[in-house]
């Protein structure tokens, strides 16, 4: 139970447990709640049931839209009696034009989250993505316009990012380098790096020959520019070369992952006739693209690579944790925990590659909304077999995006686009616009960046928790203002009811009775207090488990 010192507020989990209503109709839910009720059936475990209604409120915000709900979002849904309002509130979600909002930040991660130097052209990428997904784009349309883009095509253009970060500056080969590990793993969830220099030394599946057969898919591509826009254009000749442990030189095969060998036609007697002319500052076309070839294999409903991989990822960011783990290590010597899952989710996915069909049948699994807390005697299970759900830090971005939600950051920053938009030459600033405008301010990117760090897991530090108590970038989220929570709960008479507000709006839910015993005390202080006071338990609300973390 989550209660409240007089000097502040220590705050551990509380998960309600709710019975499982019933299975939602999703057919894709149904077989993955089979195939994992049947593996935990196996292991003699009975999963946890389902979790509270506060807290699937709260998960399903993050997880589609990447930010807590408001106090009357949350108001709305809780005071909702009906049994499948999860489920309508999924839905919901899916459909709000902010889904596409939050995860172009999402998908942009996946594919360049480890990328340096990303400020020119990310726009125009984060745009893009956005668009794919308000229009529904399938994957394997997304993907293939990301390794063959049409630059006649001003909103493909946008796409050739991917590959145009990859091939600036630097020597030629480590621009081959690094398309063959932003393609490998971003688009068929491989690393490829240690059989560079020799076969895989822990994977057999993985030889020399298989790194630099991609690479040879990709080796031809350079960097072009179209106006202020990052483009790429490909040669009609090179080769990629290798040396062998055996010390032999090598000229690289068109190779794919899974062995295929393609033979490339010799090219025109004629070298003028080796590129196809262009107008309009655009690149000239080669007679043959080793990209369009490999697009044309692999970027398929037959290509287990590629629909493996982006399954797995939404997997893990939706569950916790990949059905392999790591998510970018996909062969044979790492088997998925669930085999038969990853193959079912994957050939329905390839079905039509629609990325929001996929998430909705996770979302709407019992897999997916089971409480985190563990109530069945003996060992907690391994998060791999999902019996009870996983509990997930929030990210930079979420975090920065749901504090400055719940302090009313966002909401002033969002006036003051509205008084920009003529000179901004916006119409409306709609929920997305507020998004895209909120996560490009200084001060909202510097909070983000405090709180990134090298791995995947929760790596809290002495550094985050001092910037959150004393840097300025939180105190003027903290100090009252403008109407933001700490304001108004300074100008209620009634410290109950202050005390109501602060932990619906931070934590999105009502406190229970020895909460708000506990706060309405700490904020009946003499009037010069109150401003402190105030603050201190906003802050020790941010600074919660409950809050940093998605459970």
């Amino acid at each position: 139970m989550f209660r409240i010192s007089t000097f502040g507020f220590r705050v551990c989990c509380l998960i309600f447990v709710a019975a499982s209503l019933c299975q939602a109709a999703d057919p894709v839910s149904q077989f993955i709640d089979a195939e994992i009720n049947a593996a935990l059936q196996e292991k003699k475990l009975t999963p946890a049931p389902r979790a509270a209604d506060a807290e699937l409120l709260r998960r399903i915000y993050l997880d589609v839209l990447g930010r807590i709900p408001t106090a009357d979002e949350a108001t709305r849904y809780l005071d909702d009696a009906s049994t499948d309002k999860h489920d309508r509130l999924i839905d919901e979600l899916l459909a709000q034009e902010e889904m596409p909002a939050y995860w172009r930040t999402v998908l942009d991660e996946w594919l360049n989250g480890n990328q340096m130097g990303r400020d020119f052209g990310q726009d125009g990428f984060l745009t893009y993505l956005e668009d794919a997904l308000k229009s529904s784009k399938p994957w394997d349309r997304i993907a293939r316009e990301l390794l063959t883009p049409d630059l006649k095509d001003e909103n493909q253009r946008r796409a050739a990012y991917f590959l145009a970060l990859r091939v600036r500056g630097g020597d030629n080969d480590a621009k081959i380098d690094a398309l063959t590990a932003g393609v490998a793993s971003g688009l068929f969830g491989v690393q490829l790096q240690c059989a560079k220099c020799h076969d895989h030394p822990f994977v057999d599946q993985w030889k020399q020959d298989h790194y630099y057969g991609l690479a040879a898919f990709l080796g031809r591509t350079q960097e072009h520019r179209l106006e202020s826009t990052p483009a790429i254009k490909e040669r009609a000749e090179g080769e990629v070369k290798f040396v062998t442990t055996e010390q032999e030189e090598k000229t690289a095969k068109l190779m794919f992952l899974d062995s295929r060998v393609f033979d490339e036609p010799p090219p025109p007697e004629d070298r003028g006739k080796w590129y196809a002319k262009a107008d309009g500052g655009l690149p000239e076309t080669p007679y043959f693209s080793r990209r369009a070839v490999l697009a044309d294999y692999a970027i398929s409903a037959d290509s287990p690579f590629f629909k493996r991989a982006i399954v797995n990822r939404m997997w893990k960011q939706l569950m916790g944790r990949g059905l392999v783990e790591p998510v970018d290590q996909m062969h044979e010597a790492n088997p998925a925990s669930h085999p038969e899952l990853l193959e079912r989710l994957a050939n329905d996915f390839a079905g039509g590659f629609d990325l929001r069909r996929l998430m909705a049948g996770i979302l709407h699994s019992d897999a997916y909304l089971r409480s985190t807390r563990w109530s069945g005697g003996g060992e907690r299970p391994r998060d791999a077999d999902y019996a009870t759900a996983i509990m997930k830090p929030l990210t930079p971005d979420q975090l920065a995006t749901s504090i400055g939600l719940a302090t009313g950051h966002f909401d002033q920053l969002r006036a003051k686009f509205e008084r920009e938009k003529k000179n901004r030459k916006i119409d409306e600033i709609t929920p997305s616009i507020a998004r895209a405008l909120y996560s490009r301010e200084r001060d909202v990117q510097e909070f983000a960046a405090r709180f990134r760090t090298g791995g995947e897991g929760f790596e809290a530090n002495a550094g985050q928790a001092l910037f959150l108590s004393y840097n300025n970038l939180m105190q003027r989220q903290l100090n009252p203002s403008q109407g933001n929570l700490t304001e108004r709960m300074m100008k209620q008479n009634d410290n109950a009811a202050a005390a109501r507000d602060a932990f619906l709006t931070i934590l999105s839910r009502p406190p229970t009775d020895d909460e708000l015993t506990r706060a309405a005390e700490f904020l009946t202080v003499e009037e010069q207090q109150r401003r402190q006071t105030c603050t201190e338990l906003v802050w020790s609300l941010l600074c919660s488990s409950e809050f940093r973390f998605n459970h």
